[in-house]
């Protein structure tokens, strides 16, 4: 398994790869990275079927999250809005329309900006399985981003039915959708959900990255 730093917001230096052993360490940087963001969506699609009776409880935030603290926030959205054009497209619940499948590709990539963010603030080396300054932040980032992504995505729930209504109050529309019982419940599972895997599951994953690298 590949370890990847990510010392930049931007994509213009390429993340440092950590030894892993011969042949591994000598691939070209390209194939290294596309390798790696395959892996992330492959897993994100493993895991959103598995989960799939869970409304709202998912890894695919977190890994989009841990693909841009070790790709970078371009190659994180990119997995992000990789794993939404599949799941979205073949979701057991219905296919997202093209305008809301855009909503939740540009929504997603919030968690991949706050992953490279963190990986700006918190390098690798410095993650704990233990309580730490990364909990702090990882549990900042789990709650910004995923209010962020709801707060988006009801946005445009509330503009669709403003538009099934035929009205043109668009601001009680969308604060209906926003402060509807069923929102909140679904937003708190899913603040809730994601504080656990980025408290818990994110440093272990980071952890066991380092270990596998040396």
């Amino acid at each position: 398994m590949t370890t990847l730093k990510q010392d930049a917001l931007s994509d213009k230096d390429i993340p440092r790869v950590a030894p892993v052993g011969k042949g591994v360490a000598s691939l070209p940087g390209w194939l290294t990275h596309t390798g790696a963001m395959a892996a992330y969506v492959v897993a994100i699609l493993l895991s959103n079927y598995a989960l799939q009776n869970f409304p709202n409880v998912k890894l695919f935030d977190m890994l989009v999250f841990l693909a841009g603290y070790t790709l970078g926030f371009r190659r994180g959205a990119m997995v992000g809005a990789a794993a939404w054009l599949v799941y979205g497209t073949f979701n057991p619940f219905g296919p997202s329309g093209a305008v809301l499948l855009g909503v939740e590709m540009t929504s997603e990539a919030g968690y991949a900006l706050a992953g490279a963010l963190a990986g700006r603030l918190l390098k690798a080396g410095e993650v704990r399985l233990l309580p730490s300054k990364a909990s702090l932040l990882f549990a900042a980032a789990a709650v910004l981003s995923t209010v962020a992504y709801d707060v988006a995505t009801n946005v445009y729930t509330g503009l669709v039915w403003a538009g099934l209504a035929g009205s043109t109050e668009y601001a009680r529309w969308v604060w209906v959708a926003l402060s509807n019982p069923g929102a909140l419940y679904f937003m708190a599972a899913h603040i809730s959900s994601n504080l656990v895997f980025f408290v818990a599951l994110a440093p272990m994953a980071i952890v066991a990255g380092r270990r596998l690298g040396k």
